[in-house]
């Protein structure tokens, strides 16, 4: 069977792990920091770092971060993992989901703009910010949504779970905004062997830091400065991510050719899909749309072929019932996606002979 992921297992980085932790600990070690400004280094960005226990964390401080009294709203996807909704959710903030472009899985810049416009003024002045997900590597025109948020007073929070190393116009996407998260989840593209996150922080990253280490400082634990949680990267995982790191580009660089083998191999059984030319992807999953009649079909179809292929998203988050949203709003395009989208094998492990075989199957399906 071919997979749409494959786990990492290096025995070269594990076997380095005795060595290391004879100068270092377990938790809050040296290599955590080392791998915060290696980080910083490698993305280009501005905005300040800091590793967590998880991608969902790090949303769970970002909104900590961000809080504002009277403002309890934010904006965003229906397509999404959960925590993109859940995390807001727990925190007792409300939701409002916004459509999808018709062209592609990422939230309509056109569709924000004209609910920020119309929105009634008793909605409008509790609404806090957007949360914008940067689905399978991909993102939105940044710039526009820069505009949209200062024009409205609102903040901008990145879920870039999936996009580690994604451009736009040459800068890191985390870049873009006040706050931005990533997830170190074992099938990501830069993963540990582990749960693991991390936060981008444009302001607030003092309190960042007292909020994810239950309220104290590292050098007095005795004190209790804010309302706090604990969640601290594990030093065994920030070893694993600072030997990865050094050849994240090599890895990128072979994600971006499996990538454009696969666009211009495949044929017309599949809706290719339209993203900002401004955007250099980290090509994190390779995913299209078909016609939702025939996804069943097809999806038996690629197994019995040994090939893996996946429906992520199969329902939109906005039909949970405790995720629902305090403002309804027309979704008809993700619905759409919701029952088209199809996501095949992409990691950069695959064999040419694989490649060819996940083409060959696709374009022989009818």
């Amino acid at each position: 069977m071919i997979n749409i992921f494959k786990q990492d297992n290096d025995k070269q980085i594990l076997n380095e792990v005795y060595d290391k932790f004879k100068k270092d600990t377990w938790v809050n070690g040296n290599i955590v920091s080392t791998l915060e400004k290696n980080i910083k280094r490698f993305l280009k960005t501005r905005h300040s770092v800091s590793t967590c226990n998880s991608g969902s964390d790090a949303l769970l401080l970002a909104l900590l971060a961000d809080r504002k009294k009277d403002k309890d709203i934010y904006i965003t996807t229906p397509i999404s993992y959960l925590a993109s909704s859940s995390i807001p959710k727990f925190l007792n903030l409300n939701l409002i989901y916004i459509d999808v472009e018709s062209n592609n899985y990422l939230m309509s810049l056109d569709e924000l703009e004209n609910f920020l416009k119309k929105c009634p003024y008793k909605i409008k002045k509790r609404i806090r910010g957007v949360i914008n997900v940067e689905l399978f590597g991909k993102t939105c025109n940044l710039d526009r949504l820069r505009k949209i948020s200062k024009k409205y007073r609102l903040s901008l929070i990145g879920d870039c779970a999936q996009s580690f190393g994604t451009l736009y116009k040459k800068k890191s996407t985390v870049s873009y905004y006040d706050y931005a998260i990533t997830s170190f989840y074992p099938t990501k593209i830069f993963s540990c062997y582990g749960d693991g996150g991390a936060i981008f922080a444009k302001k607030n990253f003092k309190k960042i830091s007292l909020l994810k280490n239950n309220g104290h400082t590292k050098f007095n634990k005795s004190i209790c400065k804010v309302i706090g949680i604990n969640s601290r990267l594990d030093s065994l995982q920030a070893h694993v991510l600072y030997k990865k790191l050094l050849r994240l580009k090599t890895t990128l660089n072979k994600k971006n050719l499996v990538s454009k083998f696969l666009y211009n191999s495949l044929n017309k059984n599949h809706k290719k899909l339209n993203f900002d030319k401004n955007v250099n992807s980290n090509n994190y999953i390779y995913s299209f749309y078909i016609v939702p009649k025939v996804r069943k079909k097809f999806l038996s179809f690629m197994n019995k072929n040994k090939i893996e292929c996946k429906t992520f998203y199969q329902k939109l988050l906005s039909s949970n019932k405790l995720l629902r949203p305090i403002y309804k709003t027309n979704l008809k395009n993700a619905e759409y996606c919701s029952k088209s989208l199809v996501s095949i094998p992409s990691h950069e492990n695959l064999t040419t002979s694989q490649l060819f075989k996940i083409t060959k199957s696709i374009n022989s399906f009818k």
